[in-house]
């Protein structure tokens, strides 16, 4: 008989695992977002869910408006 641990999985042969119910709750995980997995060192894996991402870097690059005057430029040309 295998005994469970509160908030621990194991890794699938498929290399899957099931996230507790606790940890993804607490991280505020929906069932369908998109999670960007990255590998911090041997024995850590985070995971950030994709929106995340687009909010922590946007607004990030600083054109002085160049940017936004060339892609109006770009979509002039196509119209």
């Amino acid at each position: 008989m295998v005994e469970k641990v509160k908030d621990q999985t194991r890794v699938s042969s498929k290399h899957q695992v099931t996230i507790p119910a606790a940890p993804f709750r607490k991280a505020g995980f929906e069932p369908g977002d998109t999670l960007r997995v990255e590998a911090e060192g041997a024995g850590r894996v985070v995971l950030t869910r994709v929106g995340e991402l687009i909010d922590r870097y946007s607004g990030c690059l600083d054109t002085g408006g160049d940017l936004r005057e060339r892609v109006d430029g770009l979509r002039d040309e196509w119209r």
